[in-house]
């Protein structure tokens, strides 16, 4: 039968595909430029090849009858493909740059995917390395990379498709004008046991090389480099959202015009009210007799203190020990502050948990909570590690890049020589976020 090559497909052309003989195959080189609402319109005689990365001319190794056929589809499924990917898509802002969007769907296949060893269906064919992973959900590392790339030149990022047959498949992507290697198999693999995407292996293990499994033996592998931490981590802030947005941050405006913004934290048979108004942090307790209105006003900002009591009885103990129980208020000396909580709630026996809570200008003062771990308590530290703790161990971005890579990791705190320092247990680490250090 005869091949027809199209460089995409939109309703004009379906005619003319229809009136070819059944069985005649028509050649894409992606899905870019298909209107799903052409495709669909597609008799099913027709078989639809998408050659992706299984490019026989760019690689002569993948000329063989059994590549061929992984490339090839019905009209239908290759619709129902194009639906998938572009319900992930759907996700994606307006600008957002390169890493951003590989970051995000890279994401988005990592939570909502599964790694399966079923190689054929119930017609023989190989739907686990092929773009058939998108509507079972589940894949291996061939049709896993193939997907990513499908996707990245959705884009139109350059992603290349890199085999070593009988052993592995990933990808090269280029981001910021260099190729780095990621492998969204071993990522899907972490992630059935951590339960999140940790990006592992997206762009910036400088370990990736040293898995026999990525060195190809069979094709030539262009020269790669890594994202900086600086590049992960500002695409991550902006795509991933780690850290929590409360939705319940509410507002009020004082005499002044100044606006002040306020959440609610319930405590018991209290509630702790943490308000906040340029850089500046307040805490006020009050229980259940007083109403909310009542409790929550611009006043405190007039007051040296940080911690307030409102209750029926504001001098009872109850409530005065209840007041700065495990809690505390940092300044940095950038002008922003946060508040912190003792937890409870840990999730390794090494290691305390906080509640980290600070205020957003960039997200018109939304409260951004972060679960925190250390070996210290940083509730108790003496007055001259404060501002260390802020300033270093507790910096804006050193916390967010741990609630990204560790999980709120943060390590702990000591002198050296009359230096504040922070340190970190490897170990440690990398059993809290189930991830190797880069």
């Amino acid at each position: 039968m005869s091949n027809y090559t199209f460089n995409g497909l939109t309703i004009s052309d379906v005619d003319r595909i229809n009136n070819l003989p059944d069985g005649t195959t028509i050649v894409f080189r992606n899905t870019v430029g298909i209107d799903k609402n052409a495709i669909v319109r597609v008799k099913p005689s027709i078989v639809v090849r998408v050659i992706g990365g299984l490019d026989e001319v760019e690689k002569p190794k993948f000329n063989t009858p059994k590549y061929y056929a992984r490339t090839l589809y019905k009209p239908m499924e290759i619709y129902k493909i194009i639906e998938k990917m572009e319900s992930i898509e759907k996700g994606i802002k307006p600008g957002w740059n390169d890493v951003d969007k590989a970051m995000f769907i890279y994401q988005q296949m990592c939570d909502n995917m599964k790694y399966d060893h079923i190689d054929v269906d119930l017609n023989g064919r190989d739907w686990n390395r092929n773009l058939l992973g998108f509507l079972r959900g589940m894949s291996v590392c061939a049709g896993f990379s193939m997907m990513y790339k499908e996707m990245m030149e959705r884009q139109g990022i350059r992603c290349i498709y890199q085999n070593k047959q009988h052993g592995h498949a990933w990808n090269l992507v280029e981001l910021n004008g260099k190729l780095v290697p990621v492998d969204l198999t071993f990522d899907i693999g972490i992630a059935e046991d951590a339960n999140k995407c940790t990006f592992q292996y997206f762009g910036t293990n400088t370990y990736f090389f040293n898995d026999p499994n990525h060195i190809a033996t069979d094709e030539e592998i262009p020269q790669t480099s890594f994202l900086t931490r600086d590049e992960f981590q500002r695409s991550y802030e902006k795509v991933v959202e780690q850290r929590k947005v409360e939705s319940d941050t509410k507002s009020f405006v004082n005499p002044r015009g100044k606006k002040i913004y306020y959440h609610i934290i319930p405590e018991g048979k209290y509630n702790r009210c943490i308000l906040y108004c340029d850089g500046k942090m307040k805490s006020v307790l009050y229980d259940s007799t007083i109403k909310e209105d009542d409790a929550v006003h611009y006043d405190y900002f007039l007051h040296g203190n940080d911690f307030f009591v409102y209750t029926a009885d504001p001098n009872s103990k109850e409530a005065m020990d209840a007041l700065n129980n495990n809690c505390i208020f940092y300044y940095r000396t950038d002008g922003t502050s946060f508040f912190l909580r003792k937890s409870d709630e840990t999730i390794d026996p090494h290691v305390i948990g906080h509640d980290y809570l600070s205020f957003d200008d960039s997200l018109e003062g939304k409260v951004v909570s972060t679960k925190l771990y250390s070996e210290d308590n940083l509730i108790i530290i003496s007055r001259g590690l404060r501002e260390g703790v802020a300033n270093v161990l507790l910096s804006r971005r050193r916390v967010s890049e741990k609630a990204a890579r560790f999980k709120g990791y943060v390590g702990y705190i000591g002198m050296e020589k009359g230096r504040f320092q922070k340190y970190s247990v490897a170990e440690t680490e990398e059993r809290i976020s189930g991830i190797r250090r880069f």
